[in-house]
């Protein structure tokens, strides 16, 4: 049985193959142009509603400039010159063409930045990442380099459903990024994923991991938009701006939704060990389960009694020293007797915690959202996700069948 999440991800895709036929239909009763232009000028005005939403709501902390500009900067100036192509309003179509042939290509860059500045707070950008703006600076020099009557041949070609020279060149660039940025944004979200599960107990990832979700969601729908494309050019007009909408919510609404909480700095282990964990390299090779079993007994032990799984801040790092037991030990028996890793082994302490806090709600009048911090989650949606994952309830659902 799926759980929520994935049953949300299905149902999305689901609902828009069964109103595509619907939106179809739409185009060809109200005329394929003015479906096309009635797209793109809707999706200009929701995309700059929901950057306004977004940074109002979120007060412009944290990453939410990025995620304002991967709203606006790589698509607003392309609906603009499809508006403007379709309306046949020549100089500024004539203008625009540039600008969108450039702005577009800063997508992919935009959505490494996010994911890099949401799990690398200290990164900051070099002078050697103007690399990024290489493909842009290319279509800009390309489409300056024609004169101004060649642009309004391209323009006027492209109007009959085929893609010019510059066209071809602005999507081969967009394809190779698709393929290369993805690829990078990937093993990293999957190395970062890896280092904080096991070294973090707190919910640094569940409260960053819809980010890799907006990630994996922006891959599917570009491969949706690239198939589409090849079979019929004209599609870029209307559904790249349809599925970059149903995106941009999610990000916006997942944005708000999870308060900017700063990771933790984790260091990745090195594959060859220093000369420094070498002895405890060698007694992890030997542990066998009975020693791991030992270590997880002491650890789960001394967590009950000290209620250490209360303190937000609790770490392997720190924990490993209070119990005083090499940090690398107490991860490797964690995962390999328990099946799982220390993160998930602090949560459902708390999440035990949170529970016989709920039962006491029974005789008194405190509300539900009183109690994360008492079971030591940083904020409310936290422990709601957190509860939901190790129950498959919400707190209340939960509290109703007690």
């Amino acid at each position: 049985m799926c759980d929520d999440k994935s049953w949300q991800k299905t149902h999305l895709f689901i609902d828009f193959w069964l109103i595509l036929p619907c939106i179809w239909k739409n185009s060809l009763q109200m005329g394929y142009d003015n479906f096309i232009l009635t797209v793109n000028s809707s999706s200009i005005i929701i995309l700059l509603v929901m950057a306004a939403i977004l940074l109002t709501a979120t007060r412009f902390r944290g990453e939410n400039g990025y995620a304002a500009a991967i709203i606006v900067v790589p698509n607003v100036p392309v609906y603009l010159y499809n508006m403007s192509r379709m309306l046949e309003w020549h100089d500024l179509s004539l203008f625009m063409l540039p600008i969108s042939n450039s702005v577009n290509t800063l997508l992919m860059p935009l959505l490494w930045l996010f994911a890099k500045k949401n799990f690398e707070p200290s990164f900051r950008l070099k002078p050697i990442h103007l690399l990024h703006l290489l493909p842009g600076l290319i279509c800009l020099v390309l489409c300056l380099s024609m004169s101004p009557e060649e642009r309004l041949a391209s323009i006027r070609y492209e109007m009959t459903g085929d893609d010019s020279l510059l066209g071809d060149v602005n999507t081969c660039l967009i394809f190779m990024q698709m393929i290369g940025y993805f690829t990078v944004i990937f093993r990293f979200l999957y190395r970062k994923k890896k280092a904080i599960r096991e070294t973090s107990s707190d919910a640094e990832w569940v409260q960053k991991e819809w980010i890799s979700t907006f990630e994996y969601l922006f891959a599917a729908l570009f491969v949706i938009v690239m198939v589409c494309y090849a079979i019929w050019p004209r599609t870029d007009a209307w559904l790249i701006q349809i599925l970059n909408v149903v995106a941009m919510f999610y990000l916006v609404y997942n944005t708000i939704a999870h308060p900017v909480m700063p990771i933790k700095q984790v260091v990745e282990e090195i594959s060859e060990p220093s000369e420094t964990n070498e002895a405890e390299s060698s007694v992890i090779s030997t542990i066998d389960e009975q020693q791991m079993k030992e270590v997880c007994d002491r650890a789960s032990r001394y967590m009950a009694e000290s209620k250490a799984y209360l303190r937000p801040d609790i770490s392997l790092a720190l924990f490993a020293k209070e119990v005083n037991i090499p940090q690398r030990t107490l991860s490797r028996a964690i995962n390999g007797y328990l099946g799982y890793n220390f993160f998930e082994f602090v949560n459902r302490m708390r999440v035990e915690e949170a529970k016989h806090l709920l039962c006491g709600l029974k005789a008194t009048d405190f509300n539900i959202d009183s109690i994360y911090t008492d079971c030591g989650f940083r904020s409310r949606s936290t422990f709601y996700m957190v509860f939901k994952k190790m129950t498959g309830m919400t707190p209340a659902a939960w509290l109703e069948t007690r």
